[in-house]
């Protein structure tokens, strides 16, 4: 089994300071093998921002793995954000920005999805679907977990436009088998299966709230506690309570049919 622990939109510079000690000790209480970060450590870029994320992911007690979201990126340092717009992420968080991860039962892809280009919208391109595409459909055991910041789907209500080639990808990545999406940037908890026109159910995608930012868009801070059995996968979101810290919320059980995810009882 691979347990993880998802949290995302960090945006330090907007942190809830008495919660961080609470997050770090529900995550030290789940004892995941990995921690995975889903991007916006920070506000607005700023060194003085991402000293204080570095700070937080020092005390976190096991491997952690992450990908930058579109705050990582200089907002109003417009020659920054052109022509080196991952330099303070590189600096301050990590030199990769794309790493993958083998464990027992999976296989953790980061992909980063931040367009300078644009303010909030992300993007993904062929090579990276491709890339994708070959590790889902490697026959090693392992279920193909990708991280990116930017959903791949979301629900029409939502103001913020969908990724660049989402739907592309989704497409791409059905025909190839299971796998599984984390990801954030809408400050909402999401589980569900996508299905597509032609792969039926194939992709579980799993939206993190903001799990320490005042920008939270009034649902509470949380995160996920996910583990994975073969071809199994259950989610338990915990949710913060001034006065509890972080509980569990809710729980979810799916697993890898030939026709897609399919929900299961929570035992």
């Amino acid at each position: 089994m691979t347990r993880l622990a998802l949290i995302a939109d960090l945006h330090f510079g907007r942190e809830i300071e008495d919660l961080l000690p609470h997050l770090l000790v529900a995550i030290e209480t789940a004892r995941p093998d990995h921690i995975v970060i889903a991007g916006d450590f920070v506000q607005r870029a700023r060194a003085s921002q991402f000293r204080r994320a570095r700070a937080f992911v020092d005390r976190l007690q096991a491997p952690w793995f992450s990908v930058p979201g579109n705050h990582d990126i200089p907002l109003y340092n417009i020659l920054a954000r052109l022509f080196w717009p991952r330099a303070a992420y590189r600096r301050h968080i990590s030199q990769e920005t794309e790493p993958t991860v083998q464990t027992d039962t999976a296989t953790l892809i980061g992909i980063d999805t931040t367009d300078p280009l644009r303010v909030q919208r992300g993007r993904i391109n062929g090579a990276q679907i491709d890339r994708v595409c070959a590790e889902i459909k490697k026959d090693d055991g392992r279920l193909a977990v990708i991280i990116a910041h930017h959903p791949f789907h979301q629900n029409l209500e939502v103001e913020k436009n969908l990724m660049r080639g989402a739907a592309g990808a989704l497409e791409a990545w059905s025909d190839c088998g299971p796998h599984v999406i984390l990801s954030g940037h809408l400050h909402s908890f999401l589980v569900e299966p996508f299905v597509t026109r032609k792969g039926g159910g194939q992709t579980l995608q799993v939206h993190c709230g903001s799990s320490t930012s005042t920008r939270h868009r009034g649902n509470p801070n949380d995160l996920a506690i996910i583990d994975i059995l073969g071809s199994k996968i259950n989610i338990s979101r915990h949710t913060f309570d001034p006065a509890d810290g972080f509980k569990p919320h809710s729980h979810y059980s799916y697993a890898a049919t030939p026709s897609g995810w399919k929900l299961k009882p929570v035992l």
